[in-house]
């Protein structure tokens, strides 16, 4: 494993950066109530509930460490890539301040009599535990997941129809801004003045913004399936995985490895239909 590779983008992204930091705290605090580490016996003479909100106050205020690293982790990554080693130093770190963090609470606050030494390799190991197994799950889970999104869209891939026809987009001066082929166009996209091409790159959606309105982009496309079903919006045809009836009205979704759901208004409603079954 080369060090200075980038991380893959689903380690951070911030969905899953949220995901990782709930199911830690989550982690966190279960594994002290049933494990008891850092010598939380003594933390608190009280009764199993109110022991159980006072832990959940400590673990709380343990997660912010790991909020402020992500944050952080989040400020350097707009300005430089984050390379595997850079990942696992970040990781580290937070286990460090997480350590330093609880030796405090037992030193400071409840007055341990414990050596420093022995207090920091009891904190170091139990803050190891709580930090990094989550996070050996979540990131396992977060790797599956990804290649499972990048199976299906090759599946998609392959259940089209093949189609190598080229498809060429042109700006309101007549020049070609993207060429690309039929099958990995999803659909186009309105915004004021300009269209927004909605496209396939690698299996992973892109787009390309368009100087160029809608009924100028009907002309263009008229020998190929890409139809109007909104004021907003045409579809390839090739791309529509199910078209559904819902409370709002009528919605198509395509194959993509991301969700894709686009209304199909009234007015292009019947046109539309009548493509579809042909």
């Amino acid at each position: 494993m080369n060090l200075n590779h980038a991380i893959p983008d689903f380690f951070v992204k911030r969905r899953n950066t949220v995901i990782q930091i709930i199911f830690t705290t989550i982690f966190a605090y279960a594994f002290i109530l049933i494990y008891r580490p850092f010598n939380s016996r003594s933390w608190f003479d009280v009764n199993t509930g109110k022991f159980a909100f006072g832990v959940g106050f400590v673990v709380v205020l343990g997660m912010l460490v790991v909020i402020i690293s992500r944050v952080i982790m989040s400020q350097i990554r707009k300005i430089r890539t984050i390379t595997i080693a850079g990942y696992a130093i970040m990781i580290a770190l937070e286990v460090l301040a997480m350590t330093g963090f609880y030796m405090m609470i037992q030193k400071v606050f409840l007055k341990d009599p414990r050596f420093w030494f022995e207090v920091y390799y009891t904190a170091i190991l139990n803050a190891t535990l709580i930090l990094l197994i989550p996070y050996l799950i979540s990131l396992l889970y977060f790797a599956w997941y990804d290649k499972k999104q990048k199976f299906e869209s090759l599946l998609f891939e392959k259940r089209a129809e093949p189609e190598s026809r080229f498809i060429h987009f042109d700006d309101e001066n007549g020049d070609t801004k993207l060429s690309i082929q039929l099958n990995d166009l999803l659909y186009l996209e309105a915004s004021e003045n300009y269209v927004i091409i909605h496209y396939l790159n690698h299996t992973q959606p892109d787009r390309i913004l368009l100087r160029n309105s809608m009924k100028r982009m009907e002309e263009q496309l008229a020998g190929f399936p890409v139809v109007r079903c909104h004021r907003s919006y045409m579809v390839n045809l090739n791309r529509i995985r199910l078209a559904k009836k819902t409370k709002a009205g009528m919605v198509v979704e395509l194959s993509s490895s991301t969700p894709i759901r686009l209304p199909v208004s009234e007015t292009y409603k019947s046109n539309f239909s009548e493509t579809l079954r042909s």
